[in-house]
């Protein structure tokens, strides 16, 4: 399992962030993306469909947005950066809303080192967590350890 972050520029100059957990964790299973509006990452653009998930909520009716997780995912697409950074990546990247949706639900955030903006939002380690444990990946603990310790 691959965890794509599609990154915001900004969130790479920001102390606070926490795609860098993952990455540092995952290693070569997390590979970070940096956005553009201009010239969308062909790495993104060709996933398989039938094995790609995208984590943000879809509000398309007609969208594929699934409540459970699908069993045979190979790569996950979490845009890392603020809510408003990150619905803004989205509504500008027509891509995206090609991917099955999947969004986090009933789960409150612990991360204190910044005010999050949404009372249901997740920091992007906590998305990784979440879902490395939903799908039983080795990392998830060593995941959380490091999160824990980042939080303090």
């Amino acid at each position: 399992m691959i965890i794509w972050l599609l990154t915001h520029s900004e969130e790479l100059k920001k102390k606070t962030g926490t795609g860098k957990l993952v990455e540092e964790i995952m290693g070569t299973d997390c590979k970070v993306i940096i956005w553009s509006r201009v010239a969308p990452n062909p790495d993104i653009i060709n996933l398989p469909l039938n094995n790609s998930l995208l984590i943000f909520p879809d509000n398309n009716t007609d969208s594929a947005q699934s409540n459970q997780l699908p069993l045979n995912i190979e790569n996950i697409i979490v845009i890392d950066g603020t809510w408003q950074q990150a619905q803004k990546m989205y509504n500008q990247s027509p891509y995206l809303k090609k991917f099955t949706h999947y969004e986090i639900k009933d789960m409150k955030s612990v991360f204190s080192k910044r005010r999050n903006q949404k009372t249901t939002g997740l920091c992007t380690a906590e998305v990784a967590i979440h879902l490395l444990n939903e799908y039983g990946h080795p990392l998830a603990p060593a995941l959380q350890n490091r999160f824990t310790e980042f939080n303090q």
